[in-house]
């Protein structure tokens, strides 16, 4: 599942190929910005519902989002999902560290959780049903070609394919599906309202961008991504706050596959495993 992801989603035939979505999402947020001239601004909201969009469209398709966005109220629920979801990983659990008492669920987490996968599940549902009514239309009109396909439309196809070695079901592709959304936009959101609030809080090293852009970009022009290995202060600045502020400081769990020696100490097979990359960031 990995490779699949890697090599639809991620490839740069398939980045190239969704750099409008990108463009079009990043210009309506700067047209919304422009709309709030002397108010308030939530950076984190602003740039969660522009990750989404560019994800979800390169997921669903781009008419999933414009149709989501008749229902501004979607968008908002989903935000408070993802959030509630990271705050549920982060719970310390009992049943971790005792599994003899998970079937009690002590602290109600897994009860939790299954309610919050169902509010998912309310979302994801209509999307995918729709993906499997296109591919069934496809097929009943005998539509080929080599029309560009929609990642969720490629797992919906290998779930029908018995035969080739992959099984997948609903359940797995929608537990893919959340953690491509929760990946792809918690962790870049968190660095954004990092990165603004630095800049903010350091009002010589903000002048020192925005001379950059305009030198590099110009005033009258739109920032585009070509522009950004030119911009070089700018990817200072954005490494020196990944470093500061990292967005996951424990980094996701490990499991050795295999006993290990780790400066003197002895790290049994199947170890639970988190790193202190705060610490190491901070480290001299």
């Amino acid at each position: 599942m990995r490779k699949l992801f890697v090599s639809e989603m991620l490839s740069n035939r398939n980045l190239e190929a969704c750099y409008s979505l990108r463009k079009h999402e990043v210009r309506k947020a700067i047209r919304n910005v422009h709309t709030k001239i002397a108010y308030p601004i939530d950076i984190g909201e602003l740039s969660f519902v522009t990750e989404m969009n560019v994800i979800m469209s390169m997921i669903f398709g781009s008419n999933f989002v414009e149709e989501k966005e008749k229902h501004a109220k979607d968008g908002a629920e989903f935000r408070e999902l993802v959030i509630k979801f990271l705050q549920m990983l982060a719970k310390p659990n009992i049943s971790d560290f005792f599994p003899m008492l998970a079937r009690f669920d002590l602290q109600g987490i897994q009860k939790e959780m299954e309610a919050l996968l169902k509010s998912v599940e309310r979302i994801l549902d209509p999307a995918i049903n729709e993906c499997m009514k296109m591919l069934s239309d496809k097929r009943e009109s005998k539509i080929q070609g080599n029309a560009k396909k929609d990642f969720v439309q490629i797992l919906l196809e290998l779930m029908e394919q018995k035969n080739i070695g992959i099984s997948v079901d609903l359940v797995q592709i929608k537990a893919i599906l959340l953690d491509i959304v929760i990946g792809g936009t918690d962790t870049t959101i968190t660095m954004v309202e990092w990165v603004m609030a630095e800049l903010l809080n350091n009002p010589e090293v903000m002048t020192k961008v925005q001379k950059e852009l305009k030198n590099v970009v110009g005033m009258n022009n739109i920032v585009e991504e070509s522009h950004l290995p030119k911009l070089h202060y700018l990817d200072a600045v954005v490494k020196e706050t990944f470093r500061l502020h990292p967005a996951l400081p424990l980094l996701v769990p490990k499991r050795p596959s295999q006993s290990a020696i780790v400066g003197g100490y002895t790290i049994p097979e199947g170890t639970k495993v988190l790193l202190n990359v705060y610490a190491i960031h901070r480290d001299p």
